[in-house]
């Protein structure tokens, strides 16, 4: 849906809205984003009450979620300005200009100036090598969603699938897959981390000694004679600081990933949940209210800077690297989550386009809740958007400087 479409399903409902007179739902109670907390509490039990509700409270979780993602990108390159010496005049909101967006170009900026300028006083190598990011969903959660949205959804009867990921749990039978387990010991399988001894397989990160190979970007891709940091495939003789993961067989101590002989316990989806029989409406409401709740963790950044500069330039160099060797991880562990939201907030909102059939047979407070709900999912759809072209402007600011 564009934007004209947009504020014109906006219009249409605030006009529904103010034919009965309605203001806030309820008459007051603070909710998120401008949503009323007595909206989200139902509508009653048909099917178009049911799926208005379910879109009533992804709205204010994805606004909630967007919210959160700001706070945590501003705080990210504010932390990284004061390091690179930015001061906090530079990295103000102004006019119309968002703090994040005020933070984050402000870095972006230093970040390509101080590799420009660093090169020319010597011969630098930067190497940015980044482990990728990993986000989960709660399936239960998922499925409590469904249940709530859908009049026919039966949970019980439903086997839930992971689109584009894996399930992940703790499994009391047999697990199919791999097993993951805490390590601070040898590991023969893959160790996700680092392994402080000799790498016998691929080491896909930073090798501290001797690497057979290497990619364009210098990271190593071979084995690894001591201290691989990333992710160590086929053996880690030395301790694994992390997860070791290795083939499943049989019963598993610590997470099982794959498949599970019974049901998993706690199980999360590192792709996109689904459950079979949902409708359009409530799949949409579903993955945004998910995802606007989806825990990601970053994965181990490790920035070096090789070569000569003069000694003028040695604390400017130590300040670009403390500042990308900390930023970054949290700037790309965003990024993941923003992936996410952009994608089921775009499909929030074009589902957006069933909300005034619905609000038409449910009463004045459902439209007054619908009101808010669209008002609040297009601030947050903007919200994202920018956070979106923030994240990714600070991160192709580092790696243009790699190399």
């Amino acid at each position: 849906m564009n934007i004209a479409k947009f504020s014109g399903l906006l219009s249409s409902i605030l006009l529904l809205s103010c034919a009965g007179g309605l203001g806030q739902a309820g008459g007051g109670g603070g909710g998120s984003a401008g949503i009323s907390s007595q909206c989200r509490g139902g509508f009653g039990a048909s099917a178009s009450a049911r799926k208005l509700s379910a879109f009533v409270n992804a709205s204010a979780d994805f606004a909630a979620g967007a919210d959160d993602i700001a706070r945590t990108l501003e705080s990210a390159c504010s932390d990284m300005g004061r390091e690179l010496g930015i001061p906090a005049s530079q990295m103000a909101a102004s006019g119309d200009t968002p703090a994040v967006k005020a933070a984050c170009d402000a870095v972006a900026a230093k970040i390509q100036s101080e590799m420009t300028d660093l090169r020319a006083t010597g011969e630098l190598r930067v190497t940015i090598v980044s482990e990728p990011p990993r986000c989960e969903v709660s399936v239960d959660a998922y499925a409590s969603c469904a249940a709530e949205c859908e009049v026919d959804y039966d949970p019980g009867q439903v086997e839930m699938q992971c689109d584009g990921g894996e399930m992940r749990g703790g499994c009391s039978a047999e697990c199919t897959g791999s097993c993951s387990v805490e390590a601070s010991a040898s590991c023969s399988g893959t160790c996700e981390g680092t392994c402080s001894g000799s790498c016998n397989g691929s080491c896909n990160g930073t090798c501290e000694g001797e690497c057979s190979a290497t990619n364009a970007q210098g990271q190593c891709t071979g084995t690894c004679s001591a201290g691989c940091q990333g992710s160590c495939e086929g053996g880690c003789d030395g301790t694994c600081e992390g997860s070791c993961v290795v083939e499943a067989s049989g019963s598993c101590e610590g997470e099982c990933r794959g498949g599970c002989s019974v049901e998993f316990q706690e199980p999360s989806c590192t792709g996109t949940v689904r459950a079979p029989s949902v409708s359009a409406d409530c799949e949409a409401s579903c993955d945004a209210q998910l995802d606007a709740r989806a825990e990601c963790t970053a994965g181990h950044t490790e920035v070096t800077i090789e070569g000569n500069v003069g000694a003028d330039a040695e604390e400017r160099l130590g300040r670009l690297r403390q500042a990308l060797s900390n930023g970054l991880p949290r700037i790309l562990s965003v990024g993941a989550k923003l992936e996410r939201l952009q994608r089921s907030g775009q499909t929030l909102v074009n589902r957006a386009g069933d909300v005034p059939g619905a609000v038409n047979n449910l009463g004045l407070t459902a439209v007054s809740c619908a009101t808010q709900s669209v008002a609040a999912l297009g601030d947050a759809f903007g919200s994202v958007s920018v956070s979106v072209n923030v994240s990714v402007s600070v991160s192709a600011s580092a790696s243009a400087g790699a190399g």
